[in-house]
């Protein structure tokens, strides 16, 4: 299941993205000690889109586009449900 919505207040002067999806865990990365989505949503060049040896089809180069919407942010929430446990 996956889904993706977004709505732009003016008056409040916020942008709101939501997306519904099961593509990572909620658990802390072995090697980099952090949340997995932490590394997704606010660490750079930590994208698996590096090797173009290998065919397969992806929507982000470096995943630099939610990355920059988190730096130039004022507010920037992620919320996270680990459906599993």
């Amino acid at each position: 299941m996956s889904s993706l919505s977004s709505s732009i207040d003016v008056e409040q002067n916020c942008l709101s993205v939501t997306t519904i999806t099961l593509e990572f865990p909620v658990e802390i990365h072995q090697e980099e000690r952090v949340y997995v989505s932490e590394l997704i949503f606010g660490h750079l060049m930590t994208s698996s889109n590096y090797d173009d040896t290998m065919k397969k089809t992806t929507s982000g180069r470096k995943g630099y586009g939610t990355k920059l919407t988190n730096i130039f942010s004022t507010e920037f929430i992620i919320e996270t449900a680990d459906i599993m446990r």
